[in-house]
């Protein structure tokens, strides 16, 4: 069997409202109805409630979207600012370390110029020295013939006494030819009592030794004018085993020999240790302040 049910309508449904349901309906036709007998003024007071809400919010965000900018904003200031010292700092001294490595430089320079020119005027005070040596020697020797007849007679046997041969030619200058012939005898006679009584082995020996002068080939004369052509003082060489062995016993290396061995002592006298420090370092200072 099948029943038909006939679908209400609302006025039906409203009709057929009982109890608790009609109390709800009540209540919402009472507040729909409260709400359309508000007056305008309260309409209007209730939207300009809203939009002072809606505009006081809309502050607020503005306000808080300008706090969080600005503090942005500073905090990327302070990071350009730091980065802009940082590589002021870094330019400065690289600046700095430069101009620090130029003084350097230039002061270096200025020590080692002060240095050569020192050095070149203590060369040229010693150079003074021996050659006002050589001509203080040159001219005792010239004007006094006994005293230089005797020098050439320790020269002489000094150098054969050096060589120990029996056969030894002598080599002088022109002008000293005569002076060489005139003390040769006695030198040869000294020669043979010092190899006869100091030498063991030839005690008791007869020896003639050949002492000869060159008198082809002489040393050059003293030469003053023209300091880069030969010039000798005096003296003699003595040469052995047809000139291989060479004795040079003139007063040029004699006086060379002495220079250089005092070399030390003048230099110690002529330039303190502790007043060469300190003028050079007041030479130094002088040069590079000059430079500025």
């Amino acid at each position: 069997f099948f029943f038909f049910f006939k679908q209400k309508t609302a006025y039906e449904m409203q009709r057929g409202l009982v109890g608790s349901e009609m109390c709800i309906r009540d209540s919402i036709n009472a507040e729909y109805m409260g709400i359309l007998k508000m007056n305008e003024v309260e309409a209007e007071n209730t939207i300009q409630q809203m939009v002072n809400l809606i505009d006081n919010e809309a502050k607020e965000s503005i306000e808080e979207l300008r706090k969080k900018t600005e503090e942005e904003c500073s905090i990327e200031r302070e990071n350009l600012i730091a980065e802009a010292r940082k590589k002021l700092r870094m330019e400065y001294e690289k600046k700095l370390e430069d101009y620090r490595i130029q003084k350097k430089i230039e002061r270096s320079a200025a020590i080692s110029k002060t240095k050569i020119t020192q050095m070149a005027e203590r060369n040229k005070l010693m150079d003074n020295i021996r050659t006002e040596s050589a001509s203080n020697l040159t001219s005792q020797l010239t004007g006094n013939v006994e005293t230089y007849k005797k020098v050439l007679k320790e020269l002489i046997l000094q150098g054969l006494l050096k060589l120990m041969e029996i056969e030894v030619k002598i080599r002088c200058r022109k002008s000293d030819l005569e002076i060489v012939k005139e003390v040769l005898p006695e030198v040869s006679l000294a020669y043979v009592n010092k190899l006869t009584t100091e030498v063991p082995k030839l005690k008791g020996k007869t020896i003639k030794p050949r002492i000869n002068i060159d008198e082809v080939n002489f040393l050059p004369e003293l030469n003053l004018k023209d300091p880069g052509m030969p010039s000798c003082m005096g003296g003699v060489q003595l040469r052995a085993q047809k000139d291989r062995i060479v004795c040079n016993n003139t007063l040029d290396e004699r006086l060379e020999l002495c220079y250089q061995g005092a070399l030390p002592e003048i230099r110690s006298l002529l330039f303190p240790k502790k007043v060469t420090k300190q003028l050079a370092h007041s030479f130094t200072i002088i040069s590079y302040l000059l430079g500025q």
